[in-house]
C-alpha cells in the first residue's frame, strides 16, 4: 500500500464515521438535548455558539458569577435565532444543578479552578440524580487529584464526557497520527511539541487590588475553592490563568493539546520522568506563571520535549507558532492545526491540509449522546493523562529538579530502579503540588 493509498483508507473510515453521525442525526431530529451553558466568558460563549449550529440542542439556562458575560451569553443565542423568554439565569452553578431536572447536558466554561468541582457535581444532579452528559473545557483540571476524582465520577455514573481538546476531532490530525503508528516514519525517537504565544512585555499589567470587583461580580463565588484574595483585575477574567490559584500557567493551556496528540499518536499514558526548567524573563506584569520553560519527558522508547514561550522573543519552529513534530529514523512529520508535512531524509516533502476540528468536537459530543456505546474523541480518561503530563512540568519547575512519575499509584519519586523497576524515595515536596486544599465552605463533590 502506498502512502496515497493508506490515506484514502484514513479519510475513507473518518467520512464512515461522520456519514453516520449525520444519519442518527437526522433520525433523532425532533429530540431535543437541553443543556446549560456554565461560565458564558470567551469560551463558553464559542461553545455555545458551535452547540446552537446544530437544532438537537437547546439551550435552557445560562451560568456565571459575572452578569456582564450573561448578556453576551444571551445575545449569542438571539444572534444564532433561538428564543431566550425561557432561558434561566444563574449565580451558583451548585444551585443550578441541584434545581434542574430537566438537564440532559452542561458545557462547562468556567476557570480552570472550579473544572471538577463542577463536573463531578454535574455526574451526581439531573434526573433522579443519574448525572447529565459533559462538555469540559480544557485544561480538566486545576490538579492531578481533582483529575483523578473528574475520571472516577464520570465512569462511576457512566456519563457521555467530551473534554474540549478539539484537534481530535480533526481528521487531519487523525490522518497525522494514523501515520505515525503506521511505522513509515521508521523508529520515532524524537517527538517536540511547542507553543509561543507572542505576547506582548506589559501583559495582564501591574494594577493595584481593589476594594471592591465591578458592579454585577460575585467575586466571591468566582474566587469558589481558591484561596481569598482581595479582587485585581489582573487576576480576573482573560489572565486568570496566569496566577496558580486559577490556573497552571501556558504550559497547560497549550500543552494539553499538544501533549496529547504525542501520547495519543505514541501509544503511551504518562512519561517515567520529567524537567523542567525555566522562569519569568519577558513578562514585566505581576503574573506569577514562567513564561519561559524547556520541558523533557522520558518514555521508554523515546524523548519528548515541550517548549513553553509566553513573549516575542522566539518565533516557534518552522514558521509554526505552535506544533507538534515526530522524529523518526526514516522521517519527520510535522503538524499543527493548519495541516502537516512529512520530510524524508533525501529532504523530499509531502503537504496536506488542515481540517474542521471544533465545530466536529461539538458534532462528535452529540453523536456520542445519542449512541451511549460510541466513546468521545476526548475522553476523559485520556485528557487527564495529557493533562497530568502538564501538571508534572509544573510540579518539577517548582520544585527545581527532575522527578520520577509512578503514573499507576499518581505519586511522585526521586528516582527510578531500572532493574527492579521501582520507584525509590517517594517526594513529599513533589507531591504536596498533586492537590489544593479547598477554601472553607467548599469540599470536591463525592456523590
Amino acid at each position: 500500500m502506498n502512502r496515497r493509498e493508506f490515506l484514502q483508507g484514513v479519510s475513507a473510515g473518518c467520512s464512515a464515521v461522520l456519514v453516520a453521525g449525520q444519519a442518527n442525526r437526522a433520525v433523532a431530529a425532533l429530540d431535543r438535548v437541553t443543556f446549560a451553558l456554565i461560565g458564558c466568558g470567551g469560551m463558553g460563549q464559542a461553545n455555545l455558539r458551535d452547540f446552537v449550529r446544530l437544532p438537537e440542542f437547546e439551550c435552557v439556562a445560562l451560568c456565571d458569577v459575572d452578569r456582564s458575560q450573561i448578556a453576551g451569553a444571551m445575545d449569542a443565542l438571539r444572534k444564532a435565532g433561538r428564543a431566550t423568554e425561557r432561558v434561566q439565569v444563574y449565580e451558583d452553578y451548585r444551585k443550578m444543578l441541584d434545581e434542574r431536572k430537566d438537564l440532559d447536558a452542561v458545557i462547562i466554561a468556567t476557570p480552570d479552578h472550579h473544572h471538577a468541582y463542577a463536573l463531578i457535581h454535574a455526574c451526581y444532579s439531573g434526573r433522579s440524580g443519574q448525572g447529565v452528559d459533559i462538555y469540559c473545557e480544557k485544561p480538566l483540571s486545576h490538579n492531578v487529584v481533582e483529575g483523578r476524582a473528574m475520571v472516577r465520577a464520570v465512569q462511576q455514573q457512566k456519563r457521555i464526557c467530551q473534554i474540549g481538546t478539539q484537534q481530535r476531532s480533526g481528521q487531519h490530525f487523525q490522518e497525522a497520527v494514523a501515520f505515525v503508528q503506521s511505522g513509515k516514519l521508521g523508529h520515532v525517537y524524537l517527538c517536540r511539541t511547542w507553543i509561543t504565544n507572542n505576547f506582548p512585555p506589559n501583559g495582564c499589567g501591574t494594577p493595584p487590588d481593589e476594594p471592591n470587583p465591578p458592579p454585577g461580580v460575585n467575586y466571591d463565588l468566582w474566587l469558589g475553592p481558591a484561596p481569598k484574595r482581595p479582587f485585581n483585575r489582573a487576576r480576573f477574567h482573560r489572565h486568570f490563568r496566569w496566577f496558580w490559584d486559577y490556573g497552571n500557567g501556558l504550559c497547560p493551556d497549550w500543552g494539553v493539546h499538544l501533549n496529547d496528540v504525542v501520547l495519543w499518536a505514541m501509544k503511551v499514558k504518562s512519561p517515567l520522568a520529567v524537567h523542567a526548567c525555566g522562569g519569568k524573563y519577558e513578562m514585566k506584569d505581576i503574573s506569577e506563571t514562567p513564561d519561559t520553560l524547556d520541558v523533557t519527558y522520558e518514555y521508554p522508547t523515546f524523548i519528548h520535549i515541550y517548549t513553553v514561550r509566553q513573549g516575542r522573543l522566539h518565533g516557534g519552529f518552522g514558521g509554526r507558532n505552535h506544533g507538534m513534530e515526530f522524529v523518526g529514523t526514516a522521517g519527520t512529520l510535522t503538524l499543527d492545526r493548519s495541516g502537516w508535512v512529512v520530510t524524508w531524509k533525501d529532504g523530499r516533502q509531502e503537504k496536506y491540509g488542515g481540517s474542521e476540528q471544533h465545530f466536529a468536537h461539538v458534532q462528535n459530543f452529540l453523536h456520542c449522546i445519542r449512541n451511549r456505546s460510541t466513546v468521545p474523541n476526548s475522553p476523559i480518561e485520556a485528557m487527564h493523562h495529557a493533562t497530568v503530563t502538564c501538571h508534572l512540568a509544573n510540579i518539577s519547575y517548582r520544585v527545581g529538579r527532575k522527578i520520577y512519575w509512578d503514573a499507576a499509584n499518581e505519586r511522585c519519586y526521586r528516582g527510578y530502579d531500572p532493574i527492579k523497576k521501582t520507584f525509590v524515595h517517594e517526594d513529599g515536596e513533589a507531591n504536596a503540588y498533586l492537590f489544593r486544599e479547598p477554601r472553607n465552605g467548599w469540599k470536591l463533590p463525592t456523590s
